[in-house]
């Protein structure tokens, strides 16, 4: 017998059991549709990864373990990391979050992580022999490391080059990011260059587009390695979808695409599954936003598109957070 979708709403919000997307938020979300497109909307909820506090410090430390396993295959101290230098954020204000919760789970002396800045004054050319890991919750296109810190910043490309390995370390990488950087090592950077023209189509790269690919070649990306907990990839690819329901999908999600205008905002093209608790990546099909929200993205994507209530944004005080979900019972 199936079960009614008032039961199976109630089964989801308690498997995520957060806060900013309780039962209320998911029954108004799928008041939306139609009773016909509310089966389909259910099976892409359901094939949804949500990375609750819990979650999230298990996953920090399943990422720092194989970091680790890594940087000691190159000879490098993973017990005292008296060779390794930890960034705080490059980009993303997410990044200084995950930071954070990557020091706590793991029980590493804060005097290991540093600002970016603060590093190309600490470790001038000529240093001994580093590594360099650059911490991020979620990476989708890989165009904020690649373009926005690496191809049109030189300081961080000095930084980068006094480094004997530098190694990009996230809780979720997108296959979109996986890819690049495969053609990376392989410096294919025409190809990359390409990726990036194909995807962010509405940017006019011709003013910029020679300096930003000899800027990306004047590295040596074999030194540079990515290294993730999860994998991401387009919630239309899930196993657990049928072939039938990943054509039903598709066609939701189109729909549901035409019917906020057609414009693709930022990344939302890779259709990704994975959310975390104090937000969401922007590479989520449009329709998931107002579920899966974050705030430096909030200001992105026109009211208009967002349909359904939005869940409270969010905001964290790097040095006294106070999580949504706790690690332990409080008193």
């Amino acid at each position: 017998m199936t079960e009614s979708l008032p039961s199976q709403l109630d089964q989801l919000a308690e498997a995520w059991n957060e806060a900013e997307i309780s039962r209320p938020s998911l029954g108004r979300w799928m008041a939306q549709f139609e009773p016909a497109d509310q089966t389909i909307a259910l099976r892409l909820l359901t094939c949804m990864q949500v990375h609750g506090w819990a979650r999230l410090i298990r996953e920090c430390r399943m990422l720092h373990q194989r970091l680790c396993s890594d940087l000691q295959e190159d000879g490098f101290d993973v017990e005292r990391f008296s060779d390794i230098d930890f960034s705080r954020a490059f980009v993303c204000k997410s990044g200084d979050l995950i930071a954070y919760v990557y020091r706590k789970a793991n029980r590493l002396p804060v005097t290991c992580f540093h600002n970016i800045e603060g590093l190309r004054e600490a470790r001038p050319a000529g240093s001994r022999r580093r590594a360099l890991v650059i911490l991020d919750d979620y990476i989708g296109t890989g165009s904020q490391f690649l373009f926005t810190f690496v191809a049109r910043h030189a300081a961080n490309r000095e930084l980068l080059a006094r480094y004997a390995r530098v190694r990009l370390a996230a809780i979720v990488v997108h296959d979109d990011a996986r890819q690049k950087w495969k053609l990376l090592q392989r410096r294919d950077i025409e190809q990359v260059m390409a990726i990036e023209e194909r995807q962010l189509n509405f940017v006019d790269f011709a003013p910029e587009r020679s300096d930003l690919i000899a800027a990306l070649a004047s590295l040596d990306w074999r030194r540079c390695g990515l290294i993730a907990a999860a994998r991401d990839f387009p919630v239309i690819a899930h196993p657990s979808l049928s072939v039938e329901e990943r054509e039903t999908m598709l066609g939701f999600l189109r729909a549901q695409h035409e019917s906020s205008g057609g414009n693709a905002g930022t990344t939302e093209f890779l259709l990704g599954h994975h959310a975390f608790f104090y937000g969401a990546p922007n590479a989520l099909a449009r329709v998931l936003l107002p579920l899966f929200k974050r705030i430096e993205d909030f200001s992105i994507y026109p009211r208009e598109s967002q349909v359904g209530l939005p869940a409270d944004i969010l905001d964290y005080d790097i040095d006294n957070p106070d999580p949504v979900t706790a690690l332990y019972p409080r008193d």
